[in-house]
């Protein structure tokens, strides 16, 4: 079930909104719904990640389990290795 929600726009955006609209064959509402999308989208990928980081942060913070440098650039240099071998 759609809602209705008005929001007020400053002049020069309504003008860029409408241009764009036009210029793209679409209505504002479109153009406005879609960019509400995708910021939602990026925000809760965002959110996501910044949980995921505390968590691991908390596990290291509770562990003290950790990845040395020379420990990963061990691990990059092999999957670059199988990268390699499976594209030649």
């Amino acid at each position: 079930m759609a809602n209705t929600q008005g929001i007020r726009l400053e002049e020069e955006t309504q003008r860029r909104l409408k241009w764009l609209a036009q210029r793209k064959d679409r209505s504002m509402n479109y153009l406005i719904k879609d960019a509400i999308g995708r910021f939602l989208d990026d925000e809760e990928r965002y959110e996501q990640e910044r949980e995921e980081d505390q968590a691991r942060l908390q596990r290291f913070l509770d562990t003290g389990e950790h990845v040395t440098h020379t420990q990963m650039k061990r691990k990059l240099k092999t999957l670059l290795s199988k990268a390699q071998k499976a594209s030649g």
